[in-house]
């Protein structure tokens, strides 16, 4: 007798090198584990609980294999400004309270869920509190606390010495060290808790707030300790700037050299890498995360995941930061992605739904390094999956001879709200507009509040003040 079984809905496994779809299925669940995927007619109807899928979709969980979970807190307070971090993002958020970092991963992860995502490859500090939302939630985590040598406190002592926003940033070694440290404790407390809900990787920042010795240093510990890292990777100019003026090559070379490329390297963004840059961190092995809205609307750029995928590479995507992409929803991430491509080539054919779905699903989760466990429905591997309503738009209606609508349908119009339960290690997590761990009532009094907080700190910075989105404000604009 299985402990779970959802039957009669359609299945997208993504088993095989497509979507893998299985026409009015069965998923039987044991613990943790699918002990049994197919056609319901093939599938043992004996459960202690069974879930009627009956005109539902069910799939694996939406991954998001890169965010900044608490900065959800700034969300949409840096945008339309060129040298978005150093002129928006840091004036603005600079005075976010620390304390409340854990009530804005919790939002985060309230939106993430309730519009299909089970994984979350979060990047963030400070993480040894951040982890207490990811727990507090049920959802699965792949985080890391970020190590930089970047301390924004010294930027005015910076402009007072001749710097400006897009210029290679000091770097700072206490910074480093500190940074440093606080990713080892957090990789020997928490990496493989709750049975591997929980795994802890290593997060660089970029090439640009790390020096050569420093990025060798943080590379030698995660091997010795089997970890991923997790990298910004040509984001941004100032990041070829730095190692241009630094060591005579652009990030991506730079990083070769000392040989970073390889396959236990999360390579997110990749916006400003050349073509034959893209070629050469696919031929190294390196995996790629594209944040398509983030970089769209803060740089005007649509990262290369259709050539990275075309030589071979695995792609996932991530949803980044709200302050500039406004939300964590990977299906908003799914049609940008495939739009966007589509757009810079002037070509219907790159970023096909079916790929794009899969870089949502099971190539997020090899990403993140944890695609032998989720990211498809599969025997054996755990029960990480959602379910949606085929009964109302954008899903009805559902076509299936002699061509299916589905997945053109989930990529291109859905936007989540269809999303009818969320499961992740056979533990449902979220159904029917309700969550099984988080008072949603609660976080709303606590996130006004906070935000209350940050808008009367922020009132007075002249940092701030002189922002563009402050004048379009005052201008009456926004």
């Amino acid at each position: 007798m299985y402990d779970t079984l959802i039957t009669g809905g359609h299945l997208l496994t993504m088993q095989g090198d497509g979507v893998g779809f299985i026409r009015d299925g069965a998923v039987a669940i044991e613990g943790k584990e699918i002990v049994a995927v197919g056609p319901r007619d093939e599938v043992d109807s004996d459960a202690r609980e069974i879930i009627d899928a009956t005109d539902r979709l069910v799939m694996p969980g939406l991954v998001d294999a890169h965010m900044h979970s608490s900065a959800v807190l700034g969300r949409g307070w840096a945008q339309e400004v060129e040298t978005w971090m150093a002129s928006a993002y840091a004036p603005m958020l600079r005075h976010s309270n620390p304390a409340h970092a854990p009530l804005g991963t919790l939002l985060a992860l309230i939106e993430g869920v309730m519009n299909g995502t089970t994984t979350f490859g979060d990047y963030n500090r400070p993480m040894n509190d951040l982890i207490q939302s990811h727990l507090q939630m049920g959802s699965r985590g792949v985080l890391c606390n970020g190590i930089s040598a970047l301390n924004w406190a010294n930027r005015e002592q910076w402009i007072a010495q001749g710097w400006q926003p897009g210029d290679p940033t000091p770097l700072d070694e206490e910074t480093f060290q500190r940074t440093f440290q606080a990713e080892k404790q957090l990789h020997d407390e928490w990496d493989g808790h709750d049975d591997g809900r929980i795994k802890i990787i290593f997060g660089p920042h970029a090439a640009d707030f790390l020096s050569r010795e420093m990025l060798l240093e943080i590379q030698a510990e995660a091997q010795r300790r089997g970890a991923l890292m997790h990298l910004h990777v040509a984001q941004d100019p100032r990041e070829n700037n730095a190692t241009l003026e630094r060591y005579g090559l652009r990030a991506i070379p730079f990083l070769d050299s000392i040989g970073l490329l390889g396959p236990d390297l999360i390579a997110v963004h990749l916006s400003t890498a050349t073509d034959e840059e893209v070629d050469l961190v696919a031929e190294r092995g390196a995996r790629m995360v594209c944040c398509s809205n983030s970089i769209g609307i803060i740089d005007g750029v649509m990262p290369p995941i259709a050539r990275f995928k075309e030589h071979g590479g695995v792609a996932g995507l991530g949803s980044d930061q709200a302050p500039g992409n406004n939300s964590h929803n990977i299906f908003s991430e799914m049609r940008a992605t495939a739009m966007y491509a589509k757009i810079a080539a002037t070509s219907p054919l790159p970023m096909p739904a079916w790929s794009t779905l899969r870089s949502a699903t099971i190539e997020g989760a090899t990403v993140l390094g944890i695609g032998d466990r989720v990211g498809s429905l599969e025997v054996g591997k755990e029960a990480d999956l959602i379910m949606l309503d085929l009964t109302q738009p954008p899903l009805l209606p559902v076509l299936l001879e002699p061509a299916r609508n589905l997945v053109p349908n989930l990529v291109y119009a859905e936007t989540g709200r269809n999303v009818t339960l969320s499961m992740v290690a056979g533990n449902i997590i979220y159904r029917d507009g309700h969550f099984a761990n988080v008072d949603v009532a609660q976080v709303h009094r606590d996130v006004t509040a906070a935000s209350a907080e940050l808008q009367a700190a922020t009132v007075d910075d002249e940092l701030a003040l002189g922002t563009p989105i402050v004048r379009l404000t005052r201008d009456g604009k926004i």
